[in-house]
């Protein structure tokens, strides 16, 4: 590659980091739900594990939330040998008898039909007792959850959740892989790491089986996440730029013939075979097109190999020769142009719009959608530990090594479970009220170091609980000198922040850091959880969301103000506050334009002119 050759290539390397993410906002996406992870497992129950494009530190338009869920009271064996007898779990055995390579039954004990939970989940094949992946996947179909493939999504199919079993052993099949020839990646340390982990099992089978409802898939996820950990950042870019043609070239013309997962087989590939030192940001464009010509050939020879398992030809059967040759003409069209191709997606067009109209000033993504996942992904799935004692979630934080990332987790947790262990009966004698404050305030003052309007709130709620009603305004009128239109807001239901505040946000990140620029620029709704000790009675008909209540801060800072004015009897500052919560609602000013948060700021609304 010669002088000019490098040149474009650092420069394109440089504006696509803007557009994806550097390698700074990569680490700290990745800290965040490794993190959250760490914080979230260790109930002996389940094990959460955070994966999918955002866990990886990508936040493309149109990628999912995924989280896998282990049930650690099974424990999967690849034969009876290596069972470990007087363990409390449950041990299952692989059966690979007729199956596809890559896939399994799974075999149990037959008294587990003793137990009602998981009777409807086995079924019978010969003498043998099997656990049913179909009948797996509807136990758990609960809440306004659907079947997405092996996983259980929302509605809106933004977050897919996985539950699935765990081997501790490096099964037989894959058992090539570790010495397989190859450049020097993945390195000896890296093969040890995966190996040990061993493998996961999530329930789907084998398309066209005829024990399809049986059979489970062998899922190497946690081993493809630490790959991916592993790449340089050009080799992170050129991934992104594969899923993004994909995304907006390949799928509205072809459907879901290609998906990303063969994507990143071929990144795998391509990496082994490689030298990692070809991976630099000089070499961007020609290491991008590899890949590309790497994507044509396997679809050409209908041939792309599973990275673990070769034996599983992951295009078997994929395509009928006429789809086969549509295809091959995409990719054709993408090879001769890419650039152009990539240029023109609705990623890169809405990027230059964007940049347009920024007056020359240089536009960057940011952690800010992850920092909304970290906030709010807890609450959309019933399988969390909601229970676990705050010492815990401190004891996890503390033993992270970003220290920053853990103080940022440490006082989101705080707000959520000061609510869920607040005491049941709150007491507003005066000698108690302050022993039990001073309990309470070392809490919150937690969640001050990162979110100071929400910790605030909820302690003037706790004031206001307690009939210290002048108290709570003063805290309430300090809130509300806080919200400025400079504020971003973390909203429930949306994710997607403009490039300028992105922007905004990195810039300070890098200056100040993330637990500064979180305290003096973001908003959040603010959140009520189960058994809702701290949400005044008179709101308690609002609709909640999972055991959990959202609502707009402003909103929520002036109805709690006419509350407080109710209370003391103050019809002046009655009246006020209804006209502030109307001219709220009316500016939508730090209000969600989702429907629900709408209908939460009308109803209180509703709620406060009943009183008057």
């Amino acid at each position: 590659m010669n002088h000019t050759d490098e040149e474009i290539s650092l420069e394109f390397y440089h504006y696509f980091c803007n557009i994806v993410g550097s390698e700074d906002v990569v680490k700290t996406k990745r800290g965040l739900f490794t993190i959250m992870d760490y914080v979230y497992n260790g109930n002996g129950l389940t094990t959460l594990i955070s994966s999918g494009s955002k866990a990886e530190g990508l936040d493309l338009k149109g990628s999912d939330f995924d989280r896998m869920c282990v049930l650690d009271l099974f424990q999967v064996y690849e034969n009876n040998n290596n069972v470990i007898n007087g363990h409390l779990h449950t041990p299952i055995l692989m059966e690979t008898n007729d199956t596809k390579p890559g896939f399994t039954k799974l075999k149990v004990d037959p008294f587990l039909k003793k137990i009602p939970l998981w009777r409807t989940t086995l079924d019978i094949l010969g003498e043998e007792t099997f656990i049913s992946s179909k009948r797996f996947r509807e136990l758990f179909l609960i809440f306004d959850l659907i079947i997405h493939g092996p996983c259980l999504s929302d509605l809106a199919e933004t977050y897919d959740y996985a539950l699935c079993l765990r081997c501790k052993e490096w099964i037989t099949s894959a058992q090539p892989w570790i010495n397989r020839p190859r450049s020097t990646w993945p390195d000896y340390k890296l093969v040890t790491s995966i190996v040990q982990y061993g493998v996961l099992f999530v329930p789907i089978g084998s398309k066209y089986s005829p024990h399809e409802d049986l059979e489970w898939r062998i899922s190497f996820s946690m081993a493809e996440k630490q790959l991916i950990y592993s790449f340089s950042h050009t080799q992170l870019l050129c991934y992104s730029l594969l899923k993004i043609i994909l995304k907006d070239i390949i799928k509205p013309k072809h459907g879901d013939l290609i998906c990303s997962y063969f994507l990143k087989t071929i990144m795998f590939w391509l990496s082994e075979e490689s030298c990692p030192s070809d991976w630099k940001p000089g070499s961007f464009l020609s290491c991008f097109l590899n890949c590309f010509r790497r994507l044509k050939y396997c679809v050409e020879y209908k041939t792309c190999l599973h990275y673990f398992i070769p034996d599983n030809n992951l295009f078997e059967d994929r395509f009928t020769d006429d789809q086969q040759v549509s295809l091959l003409n995409t990719l054709q069209l993408i090879y001769m142009s890419p650039w152009a191709v990539i240029f023109n997606t609705s990623m890169f067009q809405e990027y230059r719009l964007d940049s347009r109209n920024s007056h020359g000033f240089e536009l960057t993504v940011s952690v800010l959608p992850c920092l909304c996942l970290s906030l709010y992904s807890s609450d959309d799935f019933p399988i969390y530990d909601l229970n676990a004692p705050l010492n815990r979630v401190i004891t996890c934080c503390i033993n992270f090594p970003d220290q920053e990332l853990s103080k940022y987790v440490m006082s989101l947790m705080s707000n959520l479970y000061i609510q869920v262990h607040f005491p049941r009966n709150l007491t507003i004698s005066n000698k108690s009220f302050y022993r039990q404050s001073h309990i309470i305030f070392g809490t919150f003052k937690i969640g001050l170091s990162f979110d100071v309007l929400n910790s605030w709130l909820l302690f003037a709620s706790y004031l206001y609980q307690c009939k210290r009603f002048k108290q709570c305004i003063t805290i309430i009128s300090y809130c509300l000198s806080k919200c400025t239109p400079d504020n971003i807001p973390l909203y429930y239901s949306v994710s997607h922040f403009s490039l300028e505040e992105q922007t905004v946000f990195e810039r300070m990140h890098r200056a100040v850091g993330l637990i500064a620029t979180c305290k003096n620029l973001i908003i959040q709704d603010v959140v009520f959880y189960f058994p809702f000790i701290l949400l005044p009675i008179e709101l308690t008909r609002l609709p909640k969301v999972m055991n959990r209540m959202y609502i707009p801060s402003v909103v929520y800072c002036h109805v709690l103000l006419f509350l407080c004015f109710h209370h003391l009897r103050d019809n002046r500052g009655k009246l006020t506050a209804i006209r502030d919560i109307e001219l709220t609602i009316r500016e939508r000013y730090f209000i969600s334009h989702d429907k629900k948060a709408l209908d939460i700021v009308n109803q209180c609304l509703d709620i406060v002119k009943a009183l008057v």
